[in-house]
C-alpha cells in the first residue's frame, strides 16, 4: 500500500533541493483527492475516478519508476527478447486503498507501457468487485492476460508478477518459481519476523511503493510539461477500466474506440 505521509513529502523536497530543481509552485504528495492542499496535488492516478480531474490534480503513474518495470521495458525496447508475443500479469491486493478498479488501472497501463502499444480490445470476466480475469489485445498483436484480485487479508502487501513471453526469450519481474515478493534482509527475533528491502540509495528507508511515488513526482516537477501527457493517459486508463466492467456485464469482447 502507498501511504503518503510526511516522509514521502520530505524525501521529495530533499531531492528537489539536492538537484536544484525549481518547482512550478506549491505542491503536495497525497494518496487521495480529499488530502489535497493548495497548489499542485500529486497523487496516484488510480485514486482519481474522473476522466478529466481538476487541473490542480496531477495523476502520477509511479509503477513506471520502479526499477523492475524499467528493466523489463528495456529488454523489449533493446530487443533482448524478441518478438514479444504475450504478457501474463497478476496482481493481488487487500482492497485498501487499491480497489479492483485501481488494480486494473495499474495493470492496463503496464501492459501498454511495457509492450509499447495501445490496447485495442478486451474481454473481462469478474466476480463482483473482488476478482477479474481480463484478456487484452494490443495494436502490435501482443495478447496480455491480467489476473486481478482484492481478497488478500487486511494489511497485506501487494503480491504481483509480470511475465513477458517472446518468440526469443522470456522475462519476468520475479525470480523463477517465486510466488511472493522477496526481501533483501530478514530478521527473526522474539518480537517476530521482519523484512527490509531498499532499492534506492537516495531514498533509503522508504518502501518500494513510496520510492516509486517520490521518483515519479520528482520526474514530473523536473519536467512539468509532461502533465498534459499524464492527464491524457489517465483519461484513457479510466475509460479502459470502465470498458472492462462493461465487457463483464455484456459477456463479450469489446473494442476500444479511437484506437
Amino acid at each position: 500500500m502507498i501511504e503518503c505521509q510526511d516522509d514521502a513529502n520530505t524525501a521529495l523536497a530533499g531531492l528537489l533541493e539536492k538537484y536544484g530543481v525549481e518547482s512550478p509552485g506549491p505542491w503536495r504528495l497525497a494518496e487521495r483527492p480529499e488530502n489535497a492542499a493548495e497548489g499542485l496535488t500529486l497523487l496516484p492516478g488510480w485514486s482519481l475516478g474522473e476522466t478529466k480531474p481538476p487541473e490542480r490534480f496531477v495523476p502520477l503513474l509511479p509503477w513506471r519508476s520502479e526499477r523492475r518495470f524499467v528493466e523489463l521495458r528495456g529488454l523489449v525496447e533493446g530487443q533482448t527478447i524478441d518478438r514479444l508475443l504475450m504478457c501474463r500479469f497478476g496482481c493481488l491486493s487487500d482492497g485498501a486503498p487499491m480497489t479492483l478498479r485501481a488494480v486494473l488501472y495499474r495493470e492496463f497501463d503496464l501492459a501498454e507501457w511495457l509492450a509499447g502499444a495501445p490496447i485495442v480490445s478486451l474481454y473481462a470476466s469478474m466476480t463482483e468487485n473482488r476478482a477479474a480475469n481480463v484478456i487484452v489485445r494490443l495494436a502490435n498483436d501482443v495478447v496480455c492476460s491480467v489476473e486481478a484480485g482484492v481478497m488478500l487479508p487486511a494489511g497485506s502487501a501487494v503480491v504481483d508478477r509480470h511475465e513477458l513471453i517472446a518468440r526469443r526469450g522470456v522475462a519476468s519481474d520475479r525470480p523463477v518459481d517465486t510466488q511472493v515478493p522477496q526481501s533483501s534482509v530478514y530478521t527473526f527475533t522474539a518480537a517476530g519476523a521482519e523484512s527490509y528491502t531498499d532499492t534506492d540509495a537516495e531514498l533509503f528507508g522508504l518502501t518500494d511503493n513510496k520510492v516509486a511515488l517520490v521518483r515519479s513526482a520528482f520526474d514530473l516537477l523536473t519536467r512539468p510539461d509532461r502533465s498534459p501527457v499524464l492527464r491524457e493517459q489517465h483519461g484513457r486508463l479510466v475509460g479502459l477500466v470502465e470498458l472492462a466492467f462493461e465487457s463483464d456485464r455484456r459477456r463479450q469482447r469489446l473494442a476500444v474506440e479511437g484506437v
